[in-house]
């Protein structure tokens, strides 16, 4: 059979809500429980009711502004509730009624009481009026603006600065604390990691300063430490408090050695200018930087790293000219210490690149698009990246001159999402490198998301069959080929092709359907005209393609129907046991020496429809219990639709006084019920 998409395919509407309103037969100008006009021409179609009386309360006549107050009407006609279902309309002058959002509304009553809750955003006054038939009231509620009250004024203590920030690790040095709410007894910790923190010897207090000589540590093998600085203030008592530093305080060595890590960039144009963040430790105004034979122009010093300009690449050389290309040593001294370190080959000059226009800026998520970059300084060997958020995706460079690359791009990592990214020229040669999209006037470059689409799915569906799934760009992703899978009735399912290297098109897959797993309902047929039967019918399950290289996945839902032979039977039969109704069958009270016996009843039914199989009851019920209970007949009975069978349950005690019981287990062919259980009871007396 095959399988139509457009019978199964998921679909997502809008379902317009239908208002209907439900006006109250005699609206306004009828008295709600007015009789039916009689026959002939009636003189007054609207008459004034008499006896009715409307009262209105408030839940709070000055609610705060956003808050609710529920106004409730009372209605009575003639002293007594009117009735249910009676309409009142509702009215304000201001704010709306929340269950319509609205300044009007229609309610009903429920034994002569109907309510509304009103709010409001702003303050003010609204009248809410209440009307019946001709009848109305009036009710007001003030709504009034939050009182604001200001907080108290905080008694945490609080740290603006610590200066200086730098001392040397031997300590002895003055700083000052300044901050809010410092409260002597004060004490003052260097925390640096140890198990135990360093205190300072406090030396004045005031609210907002406090003065302390820092102690001595230990800088190791390092050149400088950093240490947490925590204030306690009214230490010791109960209204204790802490706080501590936003920065750290930094024990320094006096003597500085400097330590080179790695620069940031590590390249750049043979014209130099290029501003190189040069990482390490052990940097101590002022400094030196030389590039070769160069001194580079000093932006920043920190302890941790140097920010410089490049020289030009011709100044580099000794004799200061020619151009030079390549690594170059990086040489920094420090001038109060005399002290220096030189880094071979941190920094390398290269042909200097510069992007001037790209076009076009959006492509497919599927890759494809020939872009073409303008500018000046491209050489071969190049390579064209898209570096989005996603991660850098690779174009192919198709043509290279001075002056203009071709290139295509690669698929994005999720073609049904999209992404955005700069594009990053780099000359694999040298380490040139080029970025578009870093400046206000330069647009990234914007992959269009392409959803993939199950487009049909063909072929017989039955457990263990074999389905054409056709997919609409299924994506390969930013290395040329994906990894597919697909869903079925919570199965995890290998197709074939398993994998893609083109993801543009349409692709078929064939599927096969797991052989077990499916529950399919029964439902009702006719065996022959007017003979109920059953069978097996169909059920509905998603098939869900999933790309698991680009997680772009679509689902459907596709119809399967039972494994055949399904051939519609005879409906099984019901079996029922109607006596007792409930509990247990009692066989009454019988004296142990009285030679009468005591007697219940067990009645069965069949309560399947007319023309359902009959209902067989085996023979020979099994019996647990006492065996002062017989059972008969114990022959198997047969039961058709809609009919019953007793059995009878004789109680003969022989023993002492007391309760017996006992249990009768029958067989039937009843599916739903092959074993039923029949408790019975009996009382055996004494003289």
């Amino acid at each position: 059979m095959g399988v139509d998409m457009n019978t199964f395919r998921p679909r997502k509407q809008w379902l317009a809500l239908l208002a209907i309103l439900f006006v109250f037969a005699a609206c306004k100008g009828d008295t709600p429980t007015a009789p039916s006009p009689g026959p002939g021409p009636n003189p007054n179609p609207n008459p004034t009711p008499t006896g009715v009386t409307v009262t209105l309360t408030t839940s709070s006549a000055n609610p705060l502004v956003d808050s609710t107050s529920v106004i409730t009407a009372t209605v009575t006609e003639n002293g007594q509730p009117v009735p249910n279902g009676t309409a009142v309309e509702f009215q304000t002058t201001l704010g709306l009624f929340t269950d319509v959002e609205a300044q009007s509304t229609i309610r009903t009553t429920t034994n002569g009481v109907a309510t509304v809750t009103l709010t409001s955003g702003t303050a003010g006054t609204a009248t809410v009026t209440a009307t019946v038939a001709n009848i109305s009231r009036q009710a007001a509620v003030t709504f009034r603006t939050r009182p604001t009250t200001d907080p108290p004024p905080s008694t945490a203590p609080t740290i603006t600065s610590v200066s200086p920030a730098v001392g040397r690790p031997a300590g002895g040095e003055v700083i000052r604390i300044v901050g809010t709410n410092f409260r002597a007894p004060v004490r003052v910790l260097f925390n640096t990691g140890g198990a135990t923190p360093r205190e300072a010897f406090v030396v004045s207090v005031s609210p907002t300063v406090i003065e302390v000589i820092t102690p001595g540590v230990d800088l190791g093998a390092g050149q400088q430490l950093e240490a947490e600085v925590t204030v306690i203030t009214e230490a010791g008592t109960a209204n204790e408090q802490r706080v501590e530093a936003a920065a750290p305080f930094i024990f320094r060595a006096e003597v500085l050695t400097p330590r080179i890590v790695t620069a940031s960039p590590s390249s750049g144009p043979i014209d130099g200018g290029t501003r190189i963040t040069i990482f390490g430790d052990g940097f101590q105004a002022p400094v030196q930087v030389f590039f070769g034979a160069a001194e580079a122009r000093v932006i920043d010093v920190r302890f941790d790293q140097i920010i410089v300009q490049a020289p030009p690449g011709r100044e580099t050389n000794p004799n200061g000219s020619g151009t030079v290309t390549g690594p170059i040593d990086v040489t920094i001294v420090n001038i109060n210490s005399n002290t220096r370190v030189t880094s071979e080959a941190l920094f390398r000059y290269v042909n200097d690149m510069q992007i001037t226009n790209v076009r076009p800026l959006v492509g497919s998520s599927l890759g494809g698009t020939d872009i073409v970059i303008d500018g000046i300084g491209f050489d071969d060997p190049l390579e064209v990246v898209i570096g989005t958020t996603a991660g850098p995706i690779r174009a192919q460079v198709l043509r290279v001159s001075g002056t203009q690359i071709l290139a295509r791009t690669g698929p994005s990592p999720s073609s049904c999402i999209g992404a955005t990214g700069q594009i990053i020229i780099n000359n694999t040669a040298n380490g040139d490198s080029e970025i578009w999209g870093d400046a206000p006037n330069e647009a990234v470059f914007t992959y269009i998301p392409v959803p993939v689409q199950i487009t049909s799915v063909t072929g017989t569906a039955t457990p263990g069959s074999i389905l054409t799934v056709t997919v609409q760009d299924p994506g390969v992703g930013p290395l040329g080929s994906s990894v597919i899978r697909f869903n079925v009735n919570g199965r995890t399912i290998i197709p074939t092709p398993s994998t893609l290297t083109s993801g543009t098109g349409p692709q078929q897959f064939s599927v096969p359907l797991p052989t077990t797993g499916f529950t399919f309902p029964t439902v009702a047929c006719e065996v022959s005209p007017g003979v109920p039967g059953t069978r097996l019918g169909p059920v509905e399950t998603l098939v869900t393609f999933n790309n698991t290289t680009t997680l772009c996945t679509d689902a459907v839902t596709v119809t399967v129907n039972p494994p055949g032979p399904n051939n519609c039977v005879q409906a099984p039969p019901q079996a029922a046991v109607t006596a007792p109704a409930s509990g247990c069958a009692s066989a009454g009270s019988v004296s142990v020496t009285d030679p009468a016996t005591g007697t219940a009843t067990v009645t069965f039914r069949n309560n399947a429809p007319v023309g359902s199989q009959n209902l067989v009851i085996g023979a020979d019920p099994a019996r647990t219990g006492s065996a002062e209970f017989v059972i008969s007949p114990t022959t198997q009975r047969t039961v058709p639709p809609g009919t019953t069978a007793s059995y009878t349950v004789t109680f003969n005690p022989t023993g002492g006084a007391g309760t017996r019981n006992a249990t009768f287990t029958f067989t039937t062919n009843d599916p739903a019920q092959p074993l039923i259980e029949v408790c019975v009871t009996g009382t055996a007396t004494t003289p």
